[in-house]
């Protein structure tokens, strides 16, 4: 809790079951499309071309979800806000907006003075396919330190 660098306290991100998903997604297809593309230098043709377009465009289509809703999902708590990145778009929320935080389907849930609650999705069990309790642990240790402390981090 005390290593703070260039105002990041931590940085959490999907677990290594889902960032391995999130890379076979990406990397399968892709293989395929390579393997279609050699295909067409072994039998040149429209018919071969045109199958390698679609295994590449069906590769793009793949990589691009990995990477938007498992491979670039990740929670930042930093000196000044929380930075949620999930599928569904990032929040900033300021330390001074948070009221509490607590853990439920969709991962991390940060209640904020005014009634609304901010989910990061990078702690939820779905994201991660394993039991978040430590991780959120640790985000809950440090969301206490600094909503509770004269000196925060």
């Amino acid at each position: 809790m005390g290593d703070v660098r260039d105002g990041v306290i931590g940085v959490w991100r999907v677990g290594w079951s889902g960032r391995l998903m999130g890379y076979v997604l990406a990397v399968g297809p892709a293989g395929g499309a390579l393997s279609a593309w050699l295909g067409v230098l072994s039998h040149p043709g429209m018919q071969s071309v045109g199958s390698a377009g679609i295994a590449s465009a069906v590769a793009l289509g793949f990589g691009l979800f990995a990477w938007w809703v498992l491979l670039r999902v990740r929670l930042e708590l930093t000196t000044d806000l929380i930075v949620m990145v999930n599928p569904w778009g990032t929040q900033r929320l300021p330390w001074s907006c948070v009221s509490a935080v607590s853990l439920g389907n969709w991962g991390a849930q940060f209640h904020s003075t005014d009634g609304f609650t901010y989910s990061a999705y990078a702690l939820s069990g779905l994201a991660g396919g394993t039991r978040q309790d430590e991780r959120f642990a640790d985000v809950r240790r440090i969301v206490d330190a600094q909503l509770h402390s004269a000196h925060p981090l």
